[in-house]
Protein backbone atom coordinates (compact mmCIF):
# COMPACT_ATOMS: atom_id res chain seq x y z
CA UNK A 1 0.00 0.00 0.00
CA UNK A 2 1.45 3.62 -0.84
CA UNK A 3 1.38 6.14 1.83
CA UNK A 4 1.05 9.64 1.27
CA UNK A 5 3.74 12.40 3.37
CA UNK A 6 0.57 13.74 4.83
CA UNK A 7 -0.60 9.91 5.67
CA UNK A 8 3.05 9.64 7.18
CA UNK A 9 3.17 12.25 9.13
CA UNK A 10 -0.08 11.25 10.83
CA UNK A 11 1.10 8.00 11.92
CA UNK A 12 4.26 8.83 13.51
CA UNK A 13 3.53 12.58 14.02
CA UNK A 14 7.09 14.18 12.15
CA UNK A 15 6.90 17.23 10.81
CA UNK A 16 7.76 17.40 7.14
CA UNK A 17 11.36 18.32 7.08
CA UNK A 18 11.85 15.28 9.54
CA UNK A 19 10.55 13.34 6.54
CA UNK A 20 12.69 15.23 4.21
CA UNK A 21 15.63 14.49 6.60
CA UNK A 22 15.16 10.46 6.81
CA UNK A 23 14.95 10.70 3.25
CA UNK A 24 17.61 12.29 2.18
CA UNK A 25 19.51 10.24 4.65
CA UNK A 26 18.62 7.62 2.35
CA UNK A 27 17.16 6.21 5.56
CA UNK A 28 14.45 5.75 3.62
CA UNK A 29 13.48 5.61 0.07
CA UNK A 30 10.36 7.52 -1.32
CA UNK A 31 8.77 6.90 -4.58
CA UNK A 32 7.12 9.66 -7.09
CA UNK A 33 3.51 8.19 -8.64
CA UNK A 34 1.85 9.12 -11.74
CA UNK A 35 1.26 12.32 -10.70
CA UNK A 36 4.76 13.13 -9.11
CA UNK A 37 3.43 12.99 -5.05
CA UNK A 38 6.05 11.43 -3.04
CA UNK A 39 4.44 8.26 -1.37
CA UNK A 40 6.12 5.75 0.74
CA UNK A 41 5.65 1.92 1.66
CA UNK A 42 5.27 0.28 4.83
CA UNK A 43 8.78 -0.58 5.24
CA UNK A 44 9.84 2.68 5.39
CA UNK A 45 7.02 3.44 8.09
CA UNK A 46 8.37 0.60 10.24
CA UNK A 47 12.14 2.02 9.48
CA UNK A 48 11.08 5.53 10.97
CA UNK A 49 9.48 3.58 13.87
CA UNK A 50 12.62 1.89 14.53
CA UNK A 51 14.77 4.64 14.28
CA UNK A 52 12.73 6.83 16.74
CA UNK A 53 12.84 3.58 18.94
CA UNK A 54 16.94 3.53 18.86
CA UNK A 55 16.85 7.11 19.23
CA UNK A 56 14.62 6.36 23.10
CA UNK A 57 16.69 3.85 23.90
CA UNK A 58 19.84 6.75 23.70
CA UNK A 59 21.38 5.92 20.93
CA UNK A 60 23.09 9.26 19.11
CA UNK A 61 21.91 10.08 15.42
CA UNK A 62 24.63 8.10 13.87
CA UNK A 63 23.80 4.62 15.77
CA UNK A 64 20.50 4.75 15.06
CA UNK A 65 20.61 4.99 11.97
CA UNK A 66 23.61 2.12 11.04
CA UNK A 67 21.32 0.05 13.45
CA UNK A 68 18.07 0.76 11.15
CA UNK A 69 20.13 0.23 8.53
CA UNK A 70 21.39 -2.94 9.37
CA UNK A 71 24.55 -4.63 9.58
CA UNK A 72 26.06 -8.24 11.28
CA UNK A 73 25.15 -9.62 13.92
CA UNK A 74 28.43 -9.45 15.96
CA UNK A 75 28.34 -5.76 15.08
CA UNK A 76 24.90 -5.11 16.09
CA UNK A 77 25.53 -6.86 20.07
CA UNK A 78 29.07 -4.81 19.78
CA UNK A 79 26.38 -1.67 19.48
CA UNK A 80 23.90 -2.81 22.35
CA UNK A 81 26.89 -3.97 25.08
CA UNK A 82 28.43 -0.39 24.19
CA UNK A 83 24.73 0.98 24.81
CA UNK A 84 23.87 -1.12 28.13
CA UNK A 85 27.14 0.53 29.48
CA UNK A 86 26.36 3.79 28.48
CA UNK A 87 23.63 3.76 30.31
CA UNK A 88 24.76 2.11 33.36
CA UNK A 89 27.69 4.85 33.49
CA UNK A 90 24.35 7.95 33.04
CA UNK A 91 22.23 5.63 35.55
CA UNK A 92 25.52 5.93 38.08
CA UNK A 93 25.54 9.38 37.39
CA UNK A 94 22.08 10.59 37.62
CA UNK A 95 22.00 8.70 40.71
CA UNK A 96 24.48 10.21 42.34
CA UNK A 97 23.54 13.70 41.32
CA UNK A 98 20.29 12.55 42.90
CA UNK A 99 21.63 11.82 46.19
CA UNK A 100 23.73 14.72 46.16
CA UNK A 101 20.21 17.31 45.36
CA UNK A 102 18.38 15.58 48.34
CA UNK A 103 21.04 16.40 50.96
CA UNK A 104 20.96 20.16 49.64
CA UNK A 105 17.53 20.07 49.80
CA UNK A 106 17.65 18.54 53.11
CA UNK A 107 20.35 20.78 54.86
CA UNK A 108 17.98 23.49 53.98
CA UNK A 109 15.25 22.47 54.93
CA UNK A 110 16.68 22.28 58.21
CA UNK A 111 18.21 26.02 57.74
CA UNK A 112 14.60 26.96 57.64
CA UNK A 113 13.81 25.15 60.89
CA UNK A 114 16.36 26.11 63.30
CA UNK A 115 19.02 28.05 63.18
CA UNK A 116 20.75 27.94 66.81
CA UNK A 117 23.05 26.02 68.66
CA UNK A 118 24.45 22.81 67.46
CA UNK A 119 23.37 19.20 66.82
CA UNK A 120 25.34 15.84 67.67
CA UNK A 121 25.21 13.81 64.52
CA UNK A 122 27.56 11.51 62.75
CA UNK A 123 30.05 13.15 60.06
CA UNK A 124 30.25 11.89 56.66
CA UNK A 125 32.60 9.45 55.27
CA UNK A 126 34.44 12.59 53.34
CA UNK A 127 37.71 12.83 51.29
CA UNK A 128 38.86 16.38 51.10
CA UNK A 129 41.36 17.83 48.86
CA UNK A 130 43.28 21.19 49.68
CA UNK A 131 44.05 23.75 46.80
CA UNK A 132 43.85 26.98 48.39
CA UNK A 133 45.31 28.34 51.74
CA UNK A 134 43.35 30.84 53.86
CA UNK A 135 45.30 33.74 51.61
CA UNK A 136 45.58 32.04 48.26
CA UNK A 137 45.10 29.46 45.66
CA UNK A 138 48.37 26.77 45.82
CA UNK A 139 50.10 27.01 42.60
CA UNK A 140 52.24 23.87 42.35
CA UNK A 141 51.43 20.77 39.21
CA UNK A 142 50.88 18.24 41.90
CA UNK A 143 47.88 20.22 43.44
CA UNK A 144 46.83 21.24 39.98
CA UNK A 145 47.04 17.82 38.52
CA UNK A 146 45.06 16.33 41.54
CA UNK A 147 42.34 19.16 41.85
CA UNK A 148 41.34 18.16 37.39
CA UNK A 149 41.81 14.17 38.81
CA UNK A 150 38.55 15.38 41.89
CA UNK A 151 36.94 17.48 39.38
CA UNK A 152 36.13 14.44 37.24
CA UNK A 153 33.85 13.01 40.08
CA UNK A 154 31.08 15.63 39.64
CA UNK A 155 28.37 15.30 41.16
CA UNK A 156 29.83 13.68 43.96
CA UNK A 157 31.83 17.03 44.88
CA UNK A 158 31.11 20.23 47.00
CA UNK A 159 32.96 23.52 47.83
CA UNK A 160 34.97 22.60 50.86
CA UNK A 161 36.84 23.95 54.45
CA UNK A 162 38.77 22.28 56.69
CA UNK A 163 39.91 23.64 59.86
CA UNK A 164 43.08 22.04 61.60
CA UNK A 165 42.36 22.27 65.15
CA UNK A 166 45.49 20.35 66.65
CA UNK A 167 47.59 23.20 64.10
CA UNK A 168 48.51 26.72 65.55
CA UNK A 169 50.50 27.62 62.23
CA UNK A 170 48.84 30.09 59.82
CA UNK A 171 48.03 29.63 56.85
CA UNK A 172 47.63 26.16 57.18
CA UNK A 173 45.28 26.10 59.99
CA UNK A 174 42.66 27.07 57.65
CA UNK A 175 42.19 25.56 53.99
CA UNK A 176 39.71 25.61 51.18
CA UNK A 177 39.15 22.91 48.26
CA UNK A 178 36.48 20.09 47.93
CA UNK A 179 35.07 17.82 49.49
CA UNK A 180 33.34 14.65 48.07
CA UNK A 181 30.89 11.78 50.39
CA UNK A 182 31.18 8.80 47.97
CA UNK A 183 32.09 6.07 49.83
CA UNK A 184 34.93 4.05 47.51
CA UNK A 185 38.53 5.88 47.71
CA UNK A 186 39.59 8.16 44.99
CA UNK A 187 42.47 7.42 42.84
CA UNK A 188 43.76 10.85 43.82
CA UNK A 189 46.88 11.43 45.26
CA UNK A 190 46.97 13.77 48.98
CA UNK A 191 43.58 13.34 49.70
CA UNK A 192 42.94 14.41 53.07
CA UNK A 193 40.11 11.13 54.45
CA UNK A 194 38.11 12.23 57.56
CA UNK A 195 36.42 9.01 58.37
CA UNK A 196 32.66 9.40 59.74
CA UNK A 197 33.15 10.06 63.20
CA UNK A 198 30.76 11.62 66.16
CA UNK A 199 30.72 15.79 65.60
CA UNK A 200 29.21 18.72 66.77
CA UNK A 201 27.23 19.72 63.58
CA UNK A 202 25.77 23.21 62.87
CA UNK A 203 24.05 25.51 60.02
CA UNK A 204 25.23 28.71 59.59
CA UNK A 205 25.05 32.01 57.26
CA UNK A 206 27.82 34.36 56.23
CA UNK A 207 27.60 37.81 54.45
CA UNK A 208 31.71 38.52 54.10
CA UNK A 209 34.53 36.85 56.29
CA UNK A 210 34.11 32.92 56.19
CA UNK A 211 37.67 32.41 58.65
CA UNK A 212 36.30 35.02 61.44
CA UNK A 213 32.79 33.05 61.42
CA UNK A 214 34.55 29.82 61.72
CA UNK A 215 36.83 31.07 64.46
CA UNK A 216 33.42 32.12 66.70
CA UNK A 217 31.84 28.92 66.09
CA UNK A 218 34.83 27.00 67.26
CA UNK A 219 34.98 29.16 70.37
CA UNK A 220 31.13 28.39 70.60
CA UNK A 221 31.70 24.65 70.17
CA UNK A 222 34.62 24.87 72.68
CA UNK A 223 32.06 26.64 75.17
CA UNK A 224 29.43 23.83 74.49
CA UNK A 225 31.75 20.37 75.19
CA UNK A 226 32.91 22.32 78.63
CA UNK A 227 29.47 22.21 79.52
CA UNK A 228 29.17 18.45 78.37
CA UNK A 229 32.09 17.39 78.88
CA UNK A 230 33.27 16.81 75.16
CA UNK A 231 36.53 17.25 74.25
CA UNK A 232 36.96 18.73 70.35
CA UNK A 233 40.02 16.38 68.74
CA UNK A 234 40.61 16.32 64.50
CA UNK A 235 40.01 18.15 61.26
CA UNK A 236 37.17 20.35 60.99
CA UNK A 237 35.85 20.66 58.19
CA UNK A 238 32.30 22.07 56.41
CA UNK A 239 30.81 22.51 52.76
CA UNK A 240 29.40 25.92 50.98
CA UNK A 241 25.60 24.99 50.45
CA UNK A 242 23.64 27.90 48.81
CA UNK A 243 23.76 31.67 47.65
CA UNK A 244 20.73 32.85 49.63
CA UNK A 245 19.10 36.61 49.84
CA UNK A 246 17.59 36.81 53.05
CA UNK A 247 16.14 39.85 55.10
CA UNK A 248 19.80 41.26 55.74
CA UNK A 249 20.73 41.22 52.12
CA UNK A 250 22.33 38.37 49.86
CA UNK A 251 24.52 35.77 52.05
CA UNK A 252 26.12 32.16 51.70
CA UNK A 253 25.05 28.99 54.11
CA UNK A 254 27.65 26.70 54.88
CA UNK A 255 27.78 24.05 57.37
CA UNK A 256 30.42 22.77 59.89
CA UNK A 257 31.63 19.02 61.22
CA UNK A 258 33.41 19.53 64.53
CA UNK A 259 35.15 16.25 65.85
CA UNK A 260 34.33 15.34 69.39
CA UNK A 261 35.02 12.71 71.87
Amino acid sequence: MKYKVNDVKRILNLSKDTLRYFDNKRLISSMRDENNYRYFKCEDINKIFAYKMYRSLLFNMKDAEKLVSGDSVETQKTMLKNQLQFIESEQDYLNRAKKHIEMLAEKLEKWGRSKDGFEIVTSHNCYYHCNQTDEHFIKSEEVFTNTYKFLNHMPDLWPAFSYNIDCKETPYRFSYGYASYATESHPVEELLHLPAVRSLYKLFTIEDNLKEKVHDIMKEAENFCNKKSYNIKGKAYGNMLHEMIEDTGPSRLFDIYIPIE
